[in-house]
């Protein structure tokens, strides 16, 4: 389970960082939204400041090493990369569709690993998982992150056409080499009522935000 810090107490965070410490977390997720890729004044979260400040938090309450999962919900993500990375995100998560090419996707996920981090790819619930399969065969990426609601907003329903795509990276995944393959997380609508089905179908990490805090 990687707790989900947009749905967290924001004026208490570092409490809630380590609180979640103490049950046993070892990542977080961390939603960046600009306000202009998901159209909304209300979708601005995040900066380089703020993730830094939460790995200083992660740091100083824990020995252990802890992954920082940036879910990056931006119009021009590669902006965003070297200030992130020197912030100490562990794994940059860009959307798809925030690319227009494939060609642009791959470059972008060069650049993630080029400075350090490892690369993760989300797809909006109505993007077919297909699509990314050419980025999946250069071997950039590490984390594929299937949300399973529309991204913005906690709290949503759960949509079961993500575990379709999970079940697709699934059978990927095992027609890879072992050195190949990807880290299949779901996002949104995790609850006692859906961890057993995304479990099921493959996924590796689960982000839940309303269920948890």
């Amino acid at each position: 389970i990687s707790p989900s810090l947009l749905a967290s107490d924001w004026s208490d965070i570092k409490g809630e960082i380590q609180r979640c410490l103490k049950a046993g977390s070892l990542r977080f997720h961390v939603d960046i939204f600009d306000g202009v890729f998901l159209d909304s004044p209300y979708a601005l979260t995040f900066g380089p400041q703020m993730v830094k400040a939460i790995r200083r938090s992660c740091d100083t309450s824990t020995d252990r090493k802890v992954a920082l999962d940036l879910h990056v919900c931006v119009d021009r993500p590669a902006r965003y990369v070297m200030p992130m990375a020197k912030a100490g995100a562990t794994c940059f998560i860009f959307q798809i569709e925030a690319t227009s090419q494939m060609e642009d996707a791959i470059a972008l996920a060069q650049l993630v690993v080029d400075a350090g981090m490892q690369c993760g790819i989300s797809l909006n619930p109505a993007t077919r998982v297909e699509a990314i399969v050419p980025l999946l065969e250069t071997g950039l990426v590490s984390v594929v992150d299937i949300l399973a609601v529309e991204p913005g907003f906690g709290g949503q329903d759960f949509q079961r056409t993500a575990l379709d795509k999970v079940r697709f990276l699934h059978a990927w995944n095992t027609s890879r080499p072992r050195e190949n393959i990807v880290d299949i997380m779901v996002d949104g609508g995790i609850n006692k009522d859906t961890i057993a089905q995304v479990l099921e179908a493959g996924a590796k990490i689960l982000v839940a935000g309303s269920f948890l805090f």
